[in-house]
């Protein structure tokens, strides 16, 4: 009977067994979950927890630094800072806004909105930048805010060589040129470390976490000379300008080891500012372009006959009178010519004679002679975005093919290659492959990587290059090179001058100029040439292209001492062996002229000022005089040259060494008329103060 002390009593049991069951129920889960943390799922939370209080930290490396061949630093790194936020911790965003407001490209309201709105723990602000930008910091503490120390790319030398050195990226990855071709040993490897974050959000090192360090790149020396590379843009930027062509390639190679000294293609860049150019200023045309050489082809045509004996330089041909009528086509000349010797017709550059001595070859005897001097096929040199350009196959020569190609017409080539072949002929007959890394090393020392001279194969015999070097001699003595001379520096060379083809057609507006040679003729250290494209003023490579031809061999005569070629372009057995030649040092930086007058043993004096720009010298260029001579320098101040106000006279003036003062200084430049000579100048001022100086020439 259920009274009610028992109904009573039941309800407290129930109760009881209710809360014991879900006390056991609590325990259980609770006994579980740690089961759980602890055992199962152990590495989980231990992982989460180290994300909590450890971070980690990359290192980066230091990029390899690259040297010229004489030990000069062209592009290594310095210390910049980047800088970031954690949105989570950064506690006065808007005082950190405001103090680096418009430092970095942003307002202070684009950075609060750009912090605010990521979902990330980390948000750049700025990459790589100046150091001494950070002083608006010191002294600004937040958590939130997160400094970090990398190595930036700096470009020692700035535009020169800029198109074959090329540049990287904020990461310091290579984007262009030589960065990218090595950039797997130039960047090294990246390391890291492990870091405890404390309670206030700050990282610190501990002694017991990882740390895997960072492995610098390695270090190269190249083939180039810097200073010589720097004479080569400064005439070719000249003679471009004079030609008012649209560009100009120069490729200068040791025709003995197949080291390129030089090489350099104007306009370039800034590869501190490399964003929004345009593949045009980038890249080396003298490796990735092509175009038809004309008559600097001539030398191989030269070459196959005279090693297969079909031609003598004393043999006759006719000229047709500069024009030969097939049933298809015309060949013509420039100048009419009748029939004279082969020798004449190098040295006259006939179209008719070369394209006949051509057609006296045999098809497939004739296209080995191309192909072994290099042309249809890569150089193999040590950089990106070679091309082969074109040969056509014997099988598909027309009856006309070896006609033109015998004058440099149906095939196309890039100056790399040209310029290579010519230094096979220097080479006595034997072709090397170029190359421009001569070492790779480590931050030891310790050399991982040598490039030695490599011999591709012989093209001639030695008895054939030397008749080829004497012909050559007559076309910058008596032909047309003699824009090319040089006194006292005996210079073989070749002038070309080839129609473009524009909507397939060859123009008649579009042309390239063009001149290839070597020197000094009795011992080829340097085979060179020099191409412009689209030449306005003239098209003929004697009058363009030669001209910066001479400038580059005359200036390398003094330039470095140091150098194996530089002690060899003086022809002693013509002059006094006390007697040297004068270098031409108007239009360069006065600092540059001092250092190429000293190493060649003259002594200085001053007209004017101490530093700017060359305005005259005492002795005049290419003279000689005696050795130990004192030269008079003429210098301007910079600011001078620039200013409409303080007018430097250059009427009168070659127009070359007036081009030269102008470009030094930075002045914007018009020519007016076709002549060699200054017969006027006006000067104006542009709103951002630049100067503008238009120079008439008759």
């Amino acid at each position: 009977m259920n009274t009610p002390e028992n109904e009573i009593r039941q309800k407290k049991f129930w109760k009881f067994w209710l809360v014991l069951i879900t006390v056991n129920i609590g325990m259980a889960i609770i006994i579980w979950r740690l089961i759980d943390i602890q055992v199962i799922s152990n590495e989980e939370y231990k992982s989460k927890a180290k994300r909590q209080h450890e971070s980690k930290v990359n290192l980066t490396p230091e990029r390899g630094i690259i040297y010229d061949r004489n030990g000069k630093v062209i592009a290594s790194n310095f210390e910049s800072v980047s800088i970031a936020i954690d949105p989570r911790h950064i506690q006065d965003l808007r005082g950190f806004a405001k103090a680096v407001e418009h430092d970095y490209g942003y307002s202070a309201s684009e950075i609060i909105s750009k912090v605010k709105a990521s979902k990330k723990s980390f948000v750049w602000i700025t990459r790589r930048a100046d150091p001494t930008k950070f002083d608006k910091l010191v002294g600004f503490s937040d958590k939130g805010l997160i400094l970090i120390r990398e190595p930036r790319r700096i470009y020692h030398y700035d535009n020169i060589a800029s198109q074959l050195i090329g540049f990287t990226d904020v990461d310091n990855h290579g984007l262009s040129g030589l960065e990218l071709k090595w950039d797997s040993l130039l960047k090294g490897r990246d390391g890291y470390m492990i870091m405890n974050r404390d309670g206030a959000g700050r990282l610190r090192p501990a002694a017991d976490l990882p740390l895997i360090p960072a492995f610098d790149g390695y270090s190269m020396n190249l083939t180039i000379d810097i200073d010589l590379q720097r004479i080569v843009e400064h005439e070719l930027k000249t003679g471009v300008d004079i030609a008012g062509a649209e560009s100009g390639t120069v490729v200068a190679i040791h025709p003995k080891t197949g080291e390129i000294i030089a090489i350099a293609s104007y306009p370039s860049y800034d590869p501190h500012k490399p964003g929004g150019m345009s593949s045009a200023f980038l890249r080396m045309r003298a490796i990735t372009d092509t175009y038809e050489p004309g008559s600097t082809f001539k030398l191989i045509t030269a070459a196959a006959a005279l090693e297969e004996n079909i031609i003598k330089e004393t043999d006759t041909l006719d000229g047709h009178l500069g024009t030969l009528t097939m049933r298809s086509y015309v060949i013509r000349d420039v100048k009419p010519l009748g029939r004279i010797s082969f020798r004449q017709a190098m040295e006259y550059s006939s179209n008719i004679i070369l394209s006949t001595v051509a057609n006296m070859m045999s098809d497939n005897n004739f296209y080995k002679y191309l192909r072994d001097f290099g042309f249809g096929i890569k150089t193999d040199v040590d950089f990106p975005g070679e091309v082969t350009g074109k040969l056509p196959k014997p099988k598909n020569f027309t009856s006309s093919t070896k006609r033109y190609l015998g004058f440099g017409y149906g095939l196309s080539v890039t100056p790399l290659q040209m310029a290579n072949a010519y230094g096979a002929v220097a080479n006595g007959g034997t072709l090397m492959k170029p190359y421009l890394v001569s070492s790779v090393f480590d931050s030891e020392g310790r050399e991982i990587y040598s490039q030695n001279p490599v011999i591709v194969r012989r093209v001639i015999s030695e008895e054939t290059a030397a008749r080829l070097t004497d012909i050559l001699k007559g076309v910058v003595s008596r032909g047309t090179g003699k824009a090319a001379r040089v006194d006292g520096l005996e210079i073989c060379g070749k002038t070309g001058t080839s129609q473009q083809i524009v909507d397939g057609r060859y123009s008649k507006e579009n042309y390239t100029a063009t001149f290839a040679g070597y020197f000094p003729a009795n011992d080829p250290q340097v085979a060179l040439i020099v191409m412009l494209d689209k030449p306005r003023t003239s098209i003929y490579g004697g009058a363009m292209a030669a001209p910066i031809f001479r400038g580059i061999a005359s200036k390398w005569t003094g330039a470095n001492p140091t150098t194996a070629i530089a002690n060899k372009f003086v022809d002693s057995t013509k002059t006094n062996k006390d007697s040297v030649l004068v270098p031409n040092i108007v239009g360069l930086k006065s600092e540059l002229a001092e250092n190429l007058l000293k190493n060649r043993g003259f002594g200085l004096t001053y007209s004017g000022n101490s530093q700017g720009i060359v305005l005259a010298q005492n002795p005049k260029a290419h003279s000689r005089t005696i050795n130990g001579k004192i030269v008079d320098m003429t210098i301007v101040a910079t600011d001078t040259v620039q200013s409409p106000d303080a007018i430097v006279v250059l009427k009168g003036m070659p127009l070359r060494s007036a081009l030269a003062i102008l470009n030094a200084g930075g002045v914007k430049t018009k020519i007016v008329g076709n002549g060699n000579i200054v017969t006027d100048q006006k000067w104006s001022r542009n709103s951002d103060g630049s100067s503008n100086c238009i120079i008439y020439s008759k």
